[in-house]
């Protein structure tokens, strides 16, 4: 099922939306997000939510100087995270994250040619994301990344 999906996101195609739809589907969660990247201004732009009242597709979020920026963004890491501790870390609007019951946090970039395009963001309230779930996520990361409107 997982290569069906991922064939589905990555094809061309299919609109955009439609393909983060999919990511958003893959795996089981209460807020998804997609991100884009400006590597030259170190900042992430929401492309796409799923709750879009609280996290609106809309500006750009800094993360230079922030450790989440240099694991994920600059070194390529996947961030893996399960309680308030860990979304305290990461993200500078952690009340609103916690305020919303998420604990679990599942972040992947989007990696073409050694340059990261973006990432795809999971959060829900329990349980901790499996390894699995972190396969699947990559998956859906790396076929996000044939897609050329990431680019822009």
């Amino acid at each position: 099922m997982t290569t069906d999906i991922c064939k589905r996101i990555a094809d061309q195609n299919i609109p955009l939306k439609e393909a983060f739809d999919l990511c958003g589907e893959a795996l089981d969660n209460q807020l998804f997000t997609a991100m884009r990247f400006h590597a030259t201004t170190m900042e992430v732009e929401r492309l796409h939510s799923t709750l879009p009242e609280s996290y609106p597709v809309s500006g750009r979020k800094p993360k230079r100087d922030t450790e989440w920026g240099k694991n994920v963004l600059i070194d390529r890491k996947i961030n893996l995270g399960f309680g308030a501790a860990d979304i305290r870390w990461a993200f500078s609007d952690y009340e609103t994250i916690l305020g919303l019951g998420l604990n679990a946090v599942l972040n992947v970039p989007i990696v073409r040619d050694q340059s990261v395009l973006g990432t795809v963001n999971y959060l829900r309230g329990d349980p901790a994301f499996s390894s699995r779930e972190v396969e699947i996520a990559e998956q859906v990361a790396a076929a996000l990344a044939d897609r050329s409107e990431l680019l822009n």
